[in-house]
C-alpha cells in the first residue's frame, strides 16, 4: 500500500465513523427531546411519518398526512423529512411538528428506543439507505409485501404504494395539496411575472427521465412563436441557450414553495416526471408531462388527485420508450392539439413585456 493510499484509507475511516458516532449521539439526544415531549402530552399519543426524500415523493404522499390526522385526531404528529425539504412539512397544518433528519443511523438509533406510539413509514429499502454511514434500513411492510424500487409501480401511484408500505388505507381524499404562504406570494410578487406563461421544467434527478436541450429549446421557440405566452423556466439549473425575449429563466433562484407560486400563477405547466411536477397538480396548474419507460416499469403513473385522473394532466409517452427517446413531434403535437381544444385558456394576444 502506497502512502497516498494508506492516508485516503484513513481519511475516509475517519469521515465514516466520526459521522456514525454523531448520529448516534444525535439519535438520543432526539430521544431524549420527544421523551420529554412526549410526558408533555398527558397521554396523547406520540406518532411518527417517515418520508424524509424526495420533495415529489413528500407532496405526493400529503393526502396521507390529513388521513393520519383523521384517524388519531388527538395525537402529536412528527414528519421525519431531510433538512432541504423541511418546508413542506412545516407549512402543512395536519402536522405539529417536523423532524429533520440527520441520517438513516440516527433515525434507527431513535426508533429503536420506542418513544414513539406509531411509526408510519411511508418509505422502503432505496430511501432507507445512508452513503456515509453504508447503512440501510428495513422496512417490513414493505419487505413483507415485496414493495422494493423494482417493483413498486405495479402496486399502483405513489400515494397507493405509500399507503401500503405504512400499512394503511387509502384516503378518501387522493388530491396533493400545498399550503402556500403570504411570503411565497410576496416573492412571486417581486418577480415582475407576465400575465399569461407556461412553466418549464427540463431537468429531473435521472438523467433516464431527462428530455434531450436540443428538443427543449425548438419546444420552447416553437410555443413562443405560434402562441402568446412567455415561457418561464424552474428548477435548479438550466441547460437551455434560448435568446428568445420570451423566455426567462428563474433557475436556482427560488425555495420550493415559491417555485409553487409562480407554477401556480402559469395557464400551463410542461416537466417531467420530477418534483416539479407534482407541485403543479397540487397547485392546480393544468399539466403535460413528458414521461417514458423507468427501469423495470414500461409504462407507469405516478400521481394520484387530478392529474392521476387526466382531469388536469396529459401524459405524453409511448410505451416501452425512454422519455429521453421522445420525438419533438410528439410532444409538441400533443400540446399543440390540447392548447387547441381548451382554446378558453389561451388569451388574447398583446405586447409582450
Amino acid at each position: 500500500m502506497t502512502l497516498d493510499s494508506f492516508i485516503a484509507l484513513w481519511t475516509h475511516r475517519y469521515h465514516k465513523y466520526s459521522h456514525i458516532g454523531r448520529a448516534h449521539l444525535l439519535g438520543y439526544r432526539a430521544w431524549f427531546y420527544f421523551r420529554l415531549k412526549k410526558a408533555g402530552l398527558k397521554g396523547r399519543p406520540l406518532i411518527a411519518i417517515v418520508r424524509t426524500e424526495h420533495f415529489g415523493d413528500i407532496v405526493a404522499a400529503e393526502p396521507l398526512s390529513r388521513h393520519v390526522r383523521s384517524l388519531y385526531p388527538n395525537a402529536h404528529l412528527v414528519w421525519f423529512v431531510k433538512p432541504a425539504y423541511r418546508e413542506l412539512v412545516d407549512t402543512n397544518p395536519a402536522i405539529d411538528e417536523s423532524f429533520a433528519e440527520y441520517c438513516v443511523t440516527q433515525r434507527r438509533v431513535l426508533l429503536a428506543t420506542g418513544v414513539f406510539n406509531e411509526v408510519f413509514q411511508l418509505q422502503f429499502r432505496n430511501n432507507n439507505r445512508c452513503d456515509r454511514c453504508d447503512v440501510f434500513l428495513e422496512n417490513p411492510a414493505a419487505v413483507a409485501q415485496g414493495i422494493n424500487v423494482h417493483t413498486y409501480f405495479n402496486f399502483g401511484n405513489l400515494l397507493t404504494v405509500f399507503a401500503k408500505t405504512a400499512h394503511l388505507s387509502p384516503p378518501a381524499d387522493t388530491q396533493p395539496r400545498l399550503y402556500l404562504q403570504d411570503r411565497h406570494r410576496q416573492k412571486a410578487d417581486t418577480l415582475g411575472l407576465p400575465e399569461n406563461f407556461i412553466v418549464i421544467h427540463c431537468q429531473s434527478n435521472l438523467p433516464i427521465k431527462d428530455w434531450p436541450t436540443a428538443r427543449w429549446e425548438q419546444l420552447v421557440e416553437t410555443l413562443a412563436h405560434k402562441y402568446p405566452f412567455h415561457i418561464v423556466e424552474i428548477g435548479l439549473k438550466s441547460s437551455l441557450t434560448v435568446t428568445n425575449p420570451a423566455y426567462r429563466n428563474l433557475c436556482g433562484q427560488l425555495s420550493i414553495l415559491e417555485t409553487a407560486e409562480v407554477i401556480r400563477r402559469a395557464q400551463y405547466f410542461i416537466g417531467l416526471d420530477s418534483g416539479p411536477s407534482h407541485l403543479a397538480n397540487a397547485v392546480g396548474t393544468f399539466g403535460f408531462v413528458l414521461m417514458g419507460s423507468l427501469n423495470d416499469f414500461p409504462s407507469y403513473n405516478p400521481y394520484s388527485g387530478s392529474y392521476g385522473s387526466g382531469e388536469n394532466s396529459v401524459l405524453i409517452r409511448e410505451e416501452g420508450v425512454p422519455c429521453t427517446d421522445l420525438p419533438l413531434e410528439k410532444v409538441l403535437g400533443t400540446v399543440e392539439a390540447a392548447l387547441s381544444a381548451t382554446a378558453v385558456r389561451v388569451p388574447t394576444p398583446g405586447p409582450r413585456r
